[in-house]
C-alpha cells in the first residue's frame, strides 16, 4: 500500500482523475471561443492600424465589430459545445479527444484565414496539424489546463461584457459627442450641400444637350446658378475623385489606390468645416468605394454607408468573425463586401429620406455641410419602379433583359478567347440596352434631386445654402471600344456635370444670376470654392482656386484657367489590353479649352483637338505642326508631378 501511494504521486493523471475538464465539453469549447474571439479582435485591430489596405471584408465591417467579433466566436463555439455534449454519454473517450482538438483547429483556422490570399485547404491542413500537436500537449496536462480555464474564463467573460457596453455607448453617441464639441459658427454662415451623381457623364444629360429628357429638374435648378460646360473629374473612378473633392488635392498627391484608403496627410472639407462650427453628415449610396473604410468619412459627425454596418442583429454579429462569414457562405449567403444579398442597394429616395431626417434632428442653430452620393446610375443600371421615363430597351421585361445580357456575356467571353466573333448585332443590342437602362436611371436620379431641393426650399433652408452638384466620373458604352470606367481618360469617362447654386441671401462673392461657364475646370477646386463662400477671407488649407472667380458680377475680374489634370492608376487586375489604356500603365492628361494631351504607359501619347473633334477620334500626336504645343503640355505635366510634397506620396 505505501508503495502504491508513492507511485500515485509520480505517474501522470489518468482519464478517471481528470474529471473537471473532460466531463465539461461545453465549458471547454466555449472557453476556446472566448480565446479565439479575443485573439481575432487583436489581429484585426493590429492590421487596421499597421496595414493601409482595404479588402472586401473591411467595407462590410460593422461599426460594432469590436464586440461583435468575440461574441460571434463565443456563440459559434458554444453552439458546437452543445452539439457535442450528448456524445459524452455515448462515446466518452472519443469526446475527450475531440473536445480539445476540434476547438483548437477551429480557432487556428479562424486566425489563419485572416491572412489575405491564403488557400482554404492550406489553412485547414495547418489548423489540423496545430490541433493534433497542441491537443496532445493539453491532454497530458489536465490539471494545469483546468486551472487556466477556471482563472481566465470569468476574466474573459466579464471583459467582453464591459467591452460590449463601452463600444455600444461609443458608437451610438459618436455624433452627439462630435456635435457637442463644435465651436460657435460665424453668424449667417451659409449651409453647404454637395451632391454627387455617381457615374453620371455629362453627355447623357439633357442639361448638356442630350436629345433625351434625362434631366429636366437639373435644367430648372441651373437657372438659379451656373453650369460649367467643361468640368473634368480628377480620375475616371470613384475613390480618387471623391478624395480630390474633399481635400482639393490631385490624385497623385493622395494615398488612395484600388485598395488603399485616404490617409490623414491632408485635411478634408468636413474636418475644416467642423472646426468652423458646421454640423457635418454624409449619406452615400456607393457603399464600396465611398465606404468609411476608404477614409472618406473622416471629419463627418455622421457618415452612413451600408445600412448593415450600423445594424445590430444576430446575422450581423455572426458574420463579423471569420468563422461566421464562412458559415454564412456555407449556408448560401455571400459575406463579402461587394455582394447584393447581404447588403441593401441604397436608392436616391432612401438617401433623401435619411438626409432630410438628419436635417430635422441636427441642432438648428448650426450651419450644416451635407454630402450626398447617389448610386442609382451605376452598374447594374436598375432604375427603381416609378413614373420616370424608361428609354428604349430599358422598358423591356426582366426576362428579355436577361436574355440579352446572357448573349452579350457569351460574346464577351468569346471575344477574349478567340479571334472569332458573334454577330455584331448582339454587342450593339446589349450595349444599347445598358445605355437605355443607364439613362433611365439618370432620369430617376433627376426626379429625386428635384424632390430633395423642393423639400429643402419648403423648409426655408435653400436661401442660405450653397449647392454644388456634380458627378465623380462617367461611363463608356462602346465609345473607343470601351465598356465601363476606370479604363481611360477619354471624355466619356472624365467629362462630368457641374452646377453651382449660390445662397441667395448671403454675402457670397458668387453671383445669383444664371450663367454658363465654358472654361475647363476641375472638381479639385470644389473645396476652395466652398471656402470662398463660407468666409470672405478664407484661411483654409485647400489648394487650387475658387470657381467663384468665374461667377462674380465684377466685370473687371479676368478669370485665369488653372491646369485641368486627370489621372488613372495602373489597372493591374485586368490583363494587358491595347484597347484599355489603364491596363498598360498609369495614364495622365491635361486639358485646355481646345486641346487635350494624354500620356499613358510606355510613353504612349495622344493629342486631340476637342474643339473640332469632341469625340477624340483623330490622334494628332504624330502631326509635326503640333510638336511645340505638345512640348508645352509635357513640361506642364512634368512640373505638376514634381510639385508633390514628399509626405504626400506615402
Amino acid at each position: 500500500m505505501p508503495s502504491t501511494s508513492v507511485g500515485s504521486h509520480c505517474r501522470p493523471e489518468t482519464d478517471a482523475e481528470s474529471t473537471g475538464v473532460w466531463e465539461g465539453p461545453l465549458l471547454t469549447i466555449t472557453w476556446f471561443g472566448f480565446l479565439t474571439g479575443w485573439l481575432e479582435l487583436g489581429l484585426i485591430l493590429s492590421r487596421l492600424a499597421l496595414v493601409p489596405q482595404v479588402s472586401d471584408t473591411m467595407v462590410r465591417i460593422n461599426r460594432h465589430f469590436i464586440w461583435m467579433v468575440p461574441v460571434s466566436n463565443v456563440l459559434i463555439f458554444a453552439a458546437i459545445g452543445l452539439l457535442i455534449v450528448p456524445l459524452a454519454w455515448i462515446l466518452p473517450k472519443f469526446t475527450r479527444w475531440f473536445t480539445l482538438r476540434l476547438p483548437i483547429a477551429l480557432g487556428t483556422l479562424a486566425l489563419v484565414l485572416l491572412i489575405e490570399g491564403i488557400y482554404a485547404i492550406s489553412a485547414i491542413i495547418l489548423a489540423c496539424g496545430i490541433a493534433s500537436v497542441s491537443g496532445r500537449w493539453f491532454q497530458n496536462r489536465p490539471r494545469v489546463f483546468r486551472q487556466v480555464i477556471r482563472v481566465s474564463f470569468p476574466v474573459m467573460a466579464v471583459g467582453l461584457v464591459v467591452l460590449t457596453g463601452l463600444t455600444y455607448a461609443r458608437v451610438t453617441s459618436a455624433e452627439r459627442r462630435a456635435l457637442s464639441r463644435l465651436p460657435l459658427a460665424k453668424p449667417g454662415a451659409p449651409n453647404v450641400l454637395l451632391i454627387v451623381l455617381d457615374n453620371v457623364r455629362a453627355s447623357s444629360l439633357s442639361l448638356y444637350g442630350h436629345n433625351r429628357p434625362t434631366s429636366p429638374n437639373l435644367e430648372r435648378l441651373a437657372r438659379k446658378g451656373a453650369v460649367f460646360s467643361e468640368a473634368s473629374s480628377t480620375a475616371p473612378w470613384t475613390l480618387p475623385t471623391h478624395a480630390s473633392m474633399l481635400t482639393g488635392r490631385w490624385p497623385h498627391e493622395l494615398s488612395v489606390g484600388w485598395d488603399r484608403p485616404l490617409d490623414d496627410t491632408y485635411p478634408t472639407l468636413a474636418e475644416i468645416l467642423g472646426q468652423k462650427g458646421y454640423a457635418t453628415a454624409g449619406f452615400v449610396g456607393n457603399t464600396y468605394y465611398c465606404n468609411a473604410a476608404f477614409g472618406l468619412g473622416r471629419g463627418f459627425a455622421r457618415y452612413e454607408d451600408a445600412y448593415e454596418n450600423l445594424t445590430i442583429s444576430l446575422f450581423e454579429t455572426i458574420r463579423s468573425s471569420g468563422l461566421g462569414r464562412h458559415l454564412i457562405k456555407t449556408l448560401g449567403y455571400p459575406a463579402g463586401g461587394n455582394d447584393w444579398l447581404t447588403s441593401v442597394r441604397k436608392t436616391a429616395e432612401m438617401i433623401n429620406r435619411d438626409a432630410l431626417n438628419w436635417l430635422v434632428q441636427r441642432p438648428s442653430a448650426q450651419p450644416f455641410f451635407l454630402f450626398l452620393n447617389y448610386y442609382d446610375a451605376h452598374t447594374p443600371f436598375l432604375p427603381p419602379d416609378g413614373p420616370d421615363p424608361r428609354f428604349g430597351l430599358a422598358a423591356l421585361s426582366l426576362e428579355e433583359k436577361l436574355e440579352i445580357d446572357r448573349r452579350f456575356a457569351a460574346w464577351s467571353v468569346k471575344k477574349t478567347t478567340t479571334a472569332d466573333s458573334v454577330p455584331e448585332n448582339v454587342e450593339a443590342e446589349a450595349i444599347e440596352m445598358y445605355r437605355d437602362s443607364y439613362e433611365s436611371s439618370i432620369a430617376y436620379l433627376d426626379r429625386q434631386v428635384g424632390l430633395l431641393m423642393d423639400e429643402i426650399e419648403r423648409r426655408g433652408l435653400l436661401d442660405n445654402t450653397l449647392v454644388i452638384l456634380t458627378s465623380d466620373h462617367g461611363e463608356h458604352f462602346g465609345e473607343h471600344s470601351l465598356l465601363g470606367h476606370g479604363l481611360s481618360l477619354y471624355r466619356d469617362e472624365v467629362h462630368v456635370p457641374l452646377l453651382i447654386i449660390p445662397p441667395s441671401r448671403s454675402q457670397s462673392p458668387i453671383s445669383s444670376s444664371a450663367k454658363i461657364v465654358h472654361d475647363p475646370v476641375s472638381l479639385r477646386e470644389i473645396p476652395a470654392t466652398v471656402a470662398a463662400c463660407v468666409e470672405s477671407n478664407p484661411r483654409m488649407p485647400f489648394p487650387g482656386r475658387s470657381l467663384a472667380r468665374f461667377l462674380s458680377d465684377d466685370v473687371k475680374q479676368v478669370p485665369e484657367t488653372s491646369p485641368v489634370l486627370c489621372e488613372v492608376q495602373h489597372l493591374k487586375r485586368f490583363p494587358r489590353t491595347d484597347q484599355i489604356p489603364s491596363t498598360l500603365g498609369p495614364v495622365s492628361s491635361l486639358m485646355t479649352r481646345k486641346r487635350v494631351y494624354i500620356r499613358g504607359g510606355g510613353g504612349r501619347e495622344e493629342y486631340y483637338d476637342i474643339a473640332n473633334d469632341p469625340i477624340e477620334s483623330d490622334n494628332l500626336a504624330g502631326v509635326p505642326e503640333f510638336r511645340l504645343e505638345m512640348d508645352r503640355f509635357r513640361q506642364e505635366l512634368g512640373q505638376l508631378s514634381r510639385s508633390v510634397p514628399t509626405q504626400a506620396t506615402k
